[in-house]
């Protein structure tokens, strides 16, 4: 692998990582505008509310000023204040949804990336030194070298030899 494939591989992977980057970020702010809208027609049930409460209020006080209060009027309106106040349970109800939602991290995620490998790094390490670990070998806790693998220190998964970025996290190497 030439020095110019492996800067076009580590650009395309940090391309990838900016895409990743970008796309949460994105993500995130259509669940703000999501949670603005929702919280913007709350607020616009809320004052009707307020409204259709004053009114009954008014038209309450009017008839018993008049001394002819009837039910079918006041019926009216209670029944329009508890439509109102179904849907003002709805959109809460919505808002708590929005607010819990996680970021699918998945659906965004970076495609693998390739390990960058020097040229000509692992076969002139294995002649100089058949019998040794190569550099960057991480070893088990009870001291043995996991299978002769080299393993990331960033997210302890195999690595091969020589190679300059972890596959698994994109990690640096060296």
């Amino acid at each position: 692998m030439t020095w110019r494939q492996t800067m076009g591989d580590f650009l395309e992977s940090a391309k990838s990582f900016f895409n990743s980057a970008v796309s949460r970020t994105s993500w995130e702010a259509q669940k703000q505008l999501r949670l603005r809208g929702k919280q913007g027609e709350l607020d616009k049930l809320l004052e009707q509310r307020m409204q259709l409460l004053n009114d009954l209020s008014l038209t309450a006080m009017n008839l018993y000023q008049q001394g002819s209060l009837t039910d079918a009027q006041l019926s009216r309106l209670c029944a329009s204040i508890i439509e109102l106040d179904n849907d003002i349970r709805k959109r809460e109800e919505q808002i708590e949804e929005i607010k819990k939602e996680a970021y699918p991290a998945e659906q965004f995620a970076p495609g693998p990336t390739p390990n960058y490998t020097a040229p000509g790094s692992s076969s002139q390490h294995t002649q100089d030194t058949p019998n040794t670990p190569p550099a960057g070998a991480y070893y088990s806790p009870t001291g043995d070298a996991q299978q002769g693998q080299t393993l990331c220190p960033h997210c302890n998964q195999p690595v091969r030899p020589g190679a300059l970025y972890c596959r698994n996290c994109g990690g640096k190497l060296r």
